[in-house]
């Protein structure tokens, strides 16, 4: 033992010293830190130029992705409103590609032409307004498409996207106070400037221009007609001439589910609007299921009138709307009005709902600049009442 100590008493120095060299010659704190096995190769060999290589398995992006599914699924509600419209619009979309093919193909892509490019232009004009006008052309363009016939022509679709795209930029940015989808609007309008170009329908079998089955009814039975021989599967499912995007109650009933389960649908509305459609079911004693059974009435109950956006704020006025809706919609059939009626009566609502806006919003601003005037003529009032105290003085 008395041999052995001078030994490690000597080999200490040496190697705090060889220690002491090494850190002075490099840093540990330059020295990499290794976080892979020997056996695997580094990342700096796995590409040229390359520090860090694309890994497949992200946890951070897997764990956003889940988050915003855990939202869709369990938190609908939390959602942006464009997001959950255009997730309600998706089954209409897809069974109109189903049953019309590749007219609903050509349609789908104007309205997404320009949709997207609305967006992109109110991105690049508005870039610098704080807040940010909130604007959906895309969806507003989507809508307008969506009520056309699948034998109109291209020229119909275009017009519609374009106003709608339009109407919905110019009330976004000038008069945002007005709940109305622009894309009815744009749909009406063009309705009504080319005299029924968006009506032309199709045959979904053979591909000719055909009538909708509301318009069949009333011109070959008649409205005394109390039944009708069309087999209630195929209106349910949307295998007739219509509406490009809105034949399929099937469909129309999917994207109304997912509304009421995200909270953006009034159920109030909706309920009002099936009681003002059974009124004149009762008074002609027509069939309610073939009335009923039809996708672009509840489209245009489900999708644009019970948006919970485009009502107003008093829940006394949302009743009466949706039961007035229901009775016209229906109760102009008696005078050869087809599907079209639901889509205009829903239009003319939200335009007066849009005029009442305007109206309040313009008596808002008046009052608004008298009270102002009248601050001033007081503030005057008293100026000149302080300045005259010296003189009198």
């Amino acid at each position: 033992m008395a041999a052995t100590a001078p030994a490690h008493t000597m080999r200490l120095p040496i190697i705090a010293t060889s220690v002491a060299a090494r850190r002075r010659l490099e840093s540990d704190t330059s020295l990499p830190i290794i976080t892979q096995s020997p056996a695997s190769p580094s990342r700096r060999e796995a590409g040229a130029g390359r520090d860090l290589s694309p890994d497949p398995y992200n946890p951070f992006v897997l764990a956003r992705a889940g988050a915003w599914l855990d939202r869709a699924a369990f938190n609908p509600q939390s959602l942006p409103d464009d997001l959950t419209f255009g997730i309600a619009l998706t089954p209409p979309v897809v069974a109109g590609l189903i049953i019309f093919k590749l007219p609903a193909v050509e349609m789908l892509t104007i309205a997404f032409a320009f949709g997207i490019s609305g967006h992109i232009l109110a991105f690049l004009l508005w870039r610098r307004h704080i807040p940010r006008p909130q604007a959906s052309p895309l969806i507003a363009a989507v809508i307008g498409v969506a009520l056309v016939g699948a034998g109109a022509r291209l020229a119909a679709a275009i017009a519609i996207a374009a106003l709608a795209v339009l109407l919905e930029m110019i009330r976004a940015r000038y008069v945002p106070a007005i709940r109305a989808q622009s894309g009815l609007f744009a749909y009406a309008i063009v309705a009504v400037v080319t005299r029924g170009a968006p009506f032309m329908y199709v045959n979904t079998v053979t591909g000719k221009a055909a009538s909708d089955p509301i318009w069949i009814w009333h011109q070959y039975f008649g409205p005394q007609a109390a039944l009708v021989f069309i087999n209630p599967t195929t209106l349910y499912v949307g295998n007739v001439p219509g509406p490009v995007f809105a034949t399929s109650l099937l469909a129309v009933a999917i994207a109304i589910a997912w509304l009421a389960y995200a909270r953006r649908l009034s159920l109030v509305v909706l309920a009002s609007f099936l009681l003002g459609a059974l009124v004149p079911i009762y008074l002609y004693h027509w069939d309610a299921l073939f009335q009923l059974d039809s996708g672009p009435t509840w489209f245009a109950a489900g999708l644009l009138l019970a948006d919970r956006r485009m009502l107003p704020d008093s829940w006394a006025v949302r009743p009466v709307l949706g039961f007035a809706a229901g009775l016209l919609a229906v109760g102009l059939r008696v005078r050869g009005y087809g599907i079209e009626a639901a889509f205009f009566v829903v239009a003319g609502i939200q335009a007066a709902s849009a005029a009442v806006a305007v109206i309040n919003w313009g008596a808002s601003l008046t009052r608004e600049r008298w009270q102002r005037n009248r601050r001033l003529r007081q503030r005057e009032a008293q100026l000149r009442v302080v300045k005259s105290i010296p003189r009198a003085s």
